[in-house]
This record gives C-alpha cells, structure tokens and sequence, in this order.
C-alpha cells in the first residue's frame, strides 16, 4: 500500500488515529509520511474548543516588526513559556524549525555553502562507515562458515556411533580436498588414480587409527602409506580444531569491536547529515517569496506541556503550542566577530491550547526525534538492522560463554521471605479495596474525566495568559 492508498482509506475510517497506528506498523518504509497524519489527527482531536459552537480555541496576532526585529519577539515568547515565576511555567520544546529564501538573495548563497561543507565532511565519514560495514559482513560470513565446519568436529567425538563415524568421514574428506592435495602426485587420490593404489583411497576413510590399519587386508606396501597419512591426519583433526575454535573466539569478538566502531562513526556522522538536512530549505510554496528579492520566510513553533495528574496508568498534560510564522528581509551586519543577518519582517502568532495523554505525547515526541532524520536512519541504521539478527545472536553466545565460565553458587532467601509476606499484604489489599467500596470511592472513569476537565482548564488559562500579557508587554490594545 501506498500513501495515497494511506490517504484514501483515511477519508472513510470512523476512528482515525487506530487506523494510521494500525498503518504505521504494517508500513514501516512509509513512517515518514505517515506519521504526519497521525499527529495532525491526534491534535485535532485534543485541540481545546469553545462551550457553545464547540470551534476551536486559537489565539492569533499579526504584525509588522520592521522596527523591532524578529529575535526579540521568539526570545520572549519562549521565556514567557517556561518562566516559573515570570511565566506561564511549560516544559518547551521547539518541535518546528523551517524556512525558504529567495534564491537571487545573499542569504540563501550563504546559507548554500554552510550545507555543502557539512555534506561533504559526511560524505567523507560515510565511506569509513560502509569499510566498516563491509568488514563487519565478511566477519559473520567468516563466523557462519567456522561454526558449520566446528560442528562437524563436536560431532566427531558424540557417543553417537552412527553420528561420530560420519563426521570423521567428513573430516577426511575436507582433508583430502585442502591438505592432502598439496603433495601432489603422492597425493591419496592422485595414487588411487594415476598409480593403480586402487585399495589406499577406501582404507584411509575405513581407518580410525593406526590400529585399524593392522587389521586391514592390504598388502605391507598400501599399510606404510596409510599408517603416515592416518597419523597425519589425526595430528590435522587435533590442532586444526583447536585453531578453528581459536579464531572463531577472535573474530566473535571482534564482531563486538567492529559494531562500536560503526556505532561510534555513526554518531560522528549524524550531526553533520543532521545540520545539512537542517540548512536545507522547505518548499512551501507560497507567493510571499519573490526570486528577484532578497527575502524569506521562516516557520518556528514552540511546544509547551504541564502534567496535571495521573490516574489508571494514564497521565494528563496540558499543553501550548505558539506558531510563529515570520516574512523577513535579512539585513547584513558586519561586526568584529564576523558577519551575521538582522531578520526584520512580519511575525503571524497562533497560539494553541490542547489536552494530551502521555500516550499521545509519547507519539508527539517521535515526530520531534525523527522529523527530518528519516533519511538519516536509512543511510546510518538500515545496514545495521539488516544485520542486527547475525550480530545479536553471536554477542549473545559470546556472553553466555562468559557467564557460564564465572558462575557464582549462592542461596537466596528472597523467595522464602516473599512467600511468608505475601498472605499478609494481600490480606491488607483486601481490607483496604473492602473499606474504599464502603465508603463510596470514586470510580476510575469518573477521575479520569475529571482531570480531563482539569488539563482543559489549565491549558485555556495557559494559552490565554501568554496571548494577553504578550499584548500588554509589547503596548498593544487588550480588553
């Protein structure tokens, strides 16, 4: 399915936000598109309405600060927004930070070359990242393909007949083919074949040892080649076993050290990938941008939230969201220190009240996080998650080695103790569940709309106070 799929089906769905969670999840390669309609269903339905038309609550102010400057009026709002005691006392969070110049403008050639330098530093770190990854992938190609040939020696030595007899026939095998071959024509398959030793290729995978080779009916001649080469081959099996389990060990933990290298050139590259993704303009389309100007817009927004209470799991928060939406001509100014741009303009102000569940902020918040870092997690994270099955099955072997090689014996009384206690407190339980029923406690449901009504009220008083003082600091006409 695709979004506009997404989109369609949302238009005919009674219960909008179960259906883009439902989305989100079936969906994952389209989050990023999803998830905007999620919040934008989210906070509609927590949006504060009026009593009566049941419209919804929204301060706005415009005006032209050409005069006054842009900085000014965000610094004051955010401080206003979490002053405690010269404030409405919010926990902020900038959840919006976009804008567009004017392309034959100085601002947008300047801002151009900040992101071409800080793509280009990642773009060098990216190529240390995929050499690491390429490493990291033939590591567990290496790991797998030691972990079939060690499981062939363990089942060497099973009490298993049957099992043990076929493993030793694989091993002669694989000894034939890499090490015997080496000697050329004295080779065991190159005198079966070429030197009429017809009987030596199926004496050697009958023997186990040099014992065996006495009982066998060979001519002394076949018996003295044989007895060398079973001999040698069970020195093989010996050592080679030991040096596979040593290099299986080494490359497993290197595995480990390979994947904090990743981790840590990641977290080396992220902020670069993170400031050219922020340095990159946002298309809105709008006519207040004039090429031939050296002009721009800028959209911010400020996220404000108060817990109320927490009643049956769930906590309410109300919250403020200010948009601040600025049409600016930056104006050069040189200074000691360099040269930076003075944002004049005009400033739209919307200030937003709503009651949200920790839930939906939960959900809120993974906007902020991923907003703009999609594209990020793809070019950092995916390679990982492919991998993450192999990687975590082989750290997870590591740490149990290790765990079994250092486990202590100890005697726990906590099990004894907790039973002895647990009749008494569920005891208590009882008679305080039986005592709230006398007395006529109030149920979950009626709490929780209660402190709905709460969080409501509190982000009216919140939104208003903002909008009202904001007019009256600034001398504007309020009533």
């Amino acid at each position: 399915m695709d979004i506009a799929e997404v989109k369609k089906k949302l238009e005919k769905e009674p219960d909008k936000i179960a259906f883009l969670k439902e989305q989100l999840e079936k969906n994952p390669s389209l989050k990023s598109e999803i998830r905007p309609f999620l919040i934008d269903e989210i906070k509609k339905k927590a949006l504060i309405k009026t009593d009566v038309s049941k419209e919804d609550i929204h301060f706005t102010l415009i005006y032209d600060s050409f005069g006054e400057g842009l900085e000014p009026i965000y610094f004051w709002i955010l401080d206003f927004m979490k002053g405690k005691y010269n404030g409405v006392d919010l926990d902020v969070s900038k959840t919006g930070d976009d804008y567009e110049a004017s392309v034959g403008g100085a601002f947008f050639s300047e801002m151009g070359m900040k992101a071409t330098r800080m793509q280009e530093q990642a773009m060098k770190m990216m190529q240390t990242i995929n050499t690491v990854i390429r490493s990291l992938i033939n590591l567990l190609y290496d790991l797998k393909e030691f972990e079939v040939r060690l499981e062939t020696y363990k089942k060497s030595h099973s009490k298993n007949k049957d099992e043990a007899d076929a493993a030793l026939l694989g091993l002669k095998q694989i000894w034939m083919d890499q090490v015997d071959i080496k000697r050329g024509r004295g080779a065991i398959n190159m005198l079966a074949q070429q030197l009429q030793f017809v009987t030596l290729r199926d004496a050697f995978m009958i023997a186990k040892d040099e014992k065996d080779v006495r009982g066998i009916d060979l001519n002394e001649r076949v018996k003295r080649i044989l007895k060398a080469r079973i001999q040698e081959f069970l020195e093989w099996k010996s050592r080679s076993e030991k040096e596979l389990n040593q290099r299986f060990k080494i490359e497993r933990s290197y595995v480990k050290s390979q994947l904090a290298s990743l981790k840590l050139y990641s977290s080396w590259v992220k902020p670069y990938l993170k400031a050219a993704q922020k340095l990159g303009m946002k298309d809105f389309g709008s006519p207040e941008v004039v090429t031939a100007f050296s002009n721009m817009i800028m959209e911010l927004v400020l996220f404000g939230k108060k817990s109320v209470g927490k009643v049956n799991g769930k906590e309410y928060f109300s919250c403020v969201e200010t948009t601040l939406k600025f049409r600016t001509v930056p104006e050069a100014a040189r200074t000691q220190a360099g040269m930076h741009y003075v944002q004049q303009g005009r400033v739209e102000m919307r200030i937003r009240a709503y009651a949200l569940t920790d839930k939906d902020l939960e959900i809120l918040k993974q906007q902020e996080l991923y907003n703009g870092l999609d594209l990020i997690e793809e070019m950092v994270g995916t390679p990982l998650t492919e991998l993450k099955e192999d990687i975590e099955y082989y750290l997870k072997q590591e740490k149990e080695e290790k765990t079994e090689e250092k486990k202590p014996s100890a005697i726990s009384f906590a099990g004894g103790f907790r039973d002895m206690v647990s009749p008494i407190g569920n005891a208590f339980k009882f008679m305080k569940s039986s005592f709230e029923a006398v007395k006529g406690a109030p149920s979950e449901p009626y709490k929780e709309k209660e402190l709905k009504k709460k969080a409501i009220s509190d982000a009216k008083m919140r939104g208003s106070a903002l909008y009202t003082i904001y007019k009256k600091a600034h001398k504007m006409f309020t009533w």
